[in-house]
């Protein structure tokens, strides 16, 4: 009797800590959501509602557009990149006329959902990347201060000592109008690659580390993020053959929405990291 009272508290013991566990998560979940949308509310945009409560006579129409204070959040050389990968994704040129973004195109509700979580993840990507890039810059640059600082007084030995190649050594004493910022992780001088060459350097080692959300708080954000947004209002899942007509402009809108929303979502679980232990994805 008392073998089995003991393993029944050890069980009850054990669920109580793992509903803890969830509520603390479903918490941790929550800030880490009213964090993304402050980050909205500071550049003015409100997320767009459920689908189904965008959609007017079989239409779906979001306004306003919202383009360029989604777009501001951004460097140029991200924009560059965001604005190709919108060009890929729902076929809208980055110089189109007025006309052409207006134009009408049917696209279905599943793949439309899609087109949104892969725009989200492709912009949690670019902010890990432009950081690394950035921050790869700023360490070529410190080093090439090294080099201007003690070019003159360094012996090969010494400047071997501090890891410098022998190159980049021979390179600072014999012209020091020619000064290497170093190399990044892929091996290419940052002065003369821009982020999107860095970006194509990636291995796939390095392409996975960056483009993987890094906690399992960030996947269920998303997951639930999403099926809000397109779920069919009764199973809330996104899985409907739903035909929308709607515009190119439209398509736009969601689409640089979440990727601000994949930006802000990296800052989002770097802040609840720092507090909160966050899951390992």
């Amino acid at each position: 009797m008392f073998t089995v009272t003991n393993h029944f508290c050890f069980l009850n013991a054990r669920r109580i800590a793992q509903l803890k566990e969830h509520e603390c998560q479903t918490a941790v979940e929550d800030v880490m959501y009213m964090l993304i949308l402050y980050k909205f509310s500071e550049i003015r945009v409100q997320l767009v509602p459920k689908l189904s409560r965008c959609i007017y006579n079989g239409r779906l129409e979001i306004w306003p557009s919202k383009d360029w204070e989604l777009e501001s959040i951004h460097e140029f050389e991200v924009l560059e990149m965001i604005r190709e990968h919108i060009s890929t994704v729902i076929g809208l040129r980055a110089n189109c006329s007025v006309t052409d973004s207006w134009a009408t195109t049917e696209i279905q509700r599943l793949r439309l959902g899609r087109v949104y979580v892969a725009s989200i993840l492709y912009g949690y990507f670019l902010k890990s990347a432009s950081l690394r890039y950035y921050l790869e810059e700023c360490l070529a640059s410190a080093h090439q201060d090294l080099h201007l600082t003690h070019r003159n007084s360094l012996q090969f030995p010494e400047a071997w000592s501090y890891g410098l190649k022998q190159n980049q050594v021979v390179g600072c004493v014999n012209n020091t109008q020619s000064i290497s910022l170093g190399r990044g992780t892929n091996g290419h001088e940052l002065k003369q690659e821009n982020l999107k060459c860095y970006v194509m350097g990636f291995d796939p080692e390095t392409l996975q580390r960056c483009a993987k959300l890094r906690s399992r708080e960030a996947v269920n954000l998303v997951e639930k993020h999403s099926c809000a947004l397109f779920g069919d209002g009764q199973t809330g899942l996104l899985d409907t053959d739903e035909v929308i007509l709607t515009s190119f402009s439209s398509l736009k809108r969601l689409v640089l929405e979440a990727i601000a929303f994949g930006s802000f979502l990296w800052d989002a679980e770097e802040y609840a990291d720092a507090v909160y232990k966050l899951k390992e994805n």
